[in-house]
């Protein structure tokens, strides 16, 4: 299977119907962010379809799709894919026009409700890449919710970016912070800025993703640190960068996919000042 050619032909969609989910004029720059993205794409694509290997029946939901580069190439491959998002996007007409096209239903829910809006045992894998680092809430609640809507031995695909890595490495030996910088706190504030969500509250470690779904009733079955080249780098500067990603901890994104092995039952104790 040519995934690559598969996600090449579902983000230049973009080109001839492009989107503009906040309706802001910023449909160029969403196709940019997708297309820098592609190997990331690939990836996820790559390893899901692989996960089931060729069992196209099975139910699949992403959460956080964006413009749903991975989940409309999953449903060209014959999944029965959903997406779930922001209100604010869902209510975008041209985004839900791109989903119905390709036949993939469309919710919106803030994640900060802490309630999915499917029923229990829905889905065979739950795919949320790019989505923890940007959640500026306690995650567990949200993984139980995951683990809900997972089937008896059904997956949870994680993929973001890698708190190690040589680039962060790099930020604090020369002082300088590996978060967001402050002027991204007053673009998400922007109704004429594309930042709603866009801010990284907190990165996590491969162990630690690890521990996180295993505590969440998960069996890690995958769990690796990558090197997309989403910046397309060549020749000499490509070899050095393969160079210092040689050492796994220095690479940029990590990726973990767990099997529900069970179903834990936790009594959290939510309250307007912890979530």
């Amino acid at each position: 299977m040519n995934y690559e050619q598969l996600l090449r032909e579902t983000i230049d969609e973009h080109k001839h119907r492009p989107v503009d989910i906040l309706g802001i004029g910023d449909a160029a720059g969403e196709y940019h962010y997708v297309d820098a993205h592609i190997n990331s794409y690939v990836r996820t694509v790559r390893d899901v379809d692989q996960l089931f290997g060729g069992q196209k029946s099975r139910r699949i939901l992403e959460i956080g799709p964006f413009l749903g580069p991975a989940i409309i190439s999953l449903k060209k491959l014959g999944y029965d894919a959903h997406a779930l998002d922001l209100p604010e996007y869902q209510e975008s007409p041209r985004l839900q026009a791109l989903f119905q096209r390709h036949g993939i239903p469309f919710a919106g829910e803030n994640l900060r409700a802490h309630k999915l809006p499917y029923n229990d045992g829905e889905f065979d894998a739950v795919i949320a890449c790019e989505v923890v680092e940007h959640l500026n809430f306690n995650p567990l609640p949200l993984m139980a919710e995951i683990n809900r809507v997972t089937k008896d031995g059904g997956y949870v695909y994680i993929g973001m970016p890698n708190q190690t890595s040589i680039g962060h490495r790099v930020k604090f030996l020369m002082g300088k912070s590996v978060h967001m910088p402050i002027s991204y706190f007053f673009a998400q504030l922007d109704r004429n800025d594309n930042m709603l969500v866009a801010i990284h509250w907190r990165e996590y470690t491969l162990d630690e993703t690890v521990e996180l779904i295993e505590k969440m009733g998960y069996q890690t079955v995958s769990a690796y640190r990558c090197f997309d080249n989403n910046n397309k780098s060549s020749g000499l500067k490509l070899l050095l960068r393969r160079a210092i990603y040689s050492v796994s901890t220095f690479r940029p994104n990590i990726v973990v996919i767990g099997k529900l092995k069970e179903r834990p039952k936790y009594d959290f104790y939510l309250t307007a000042a912890n979530t």
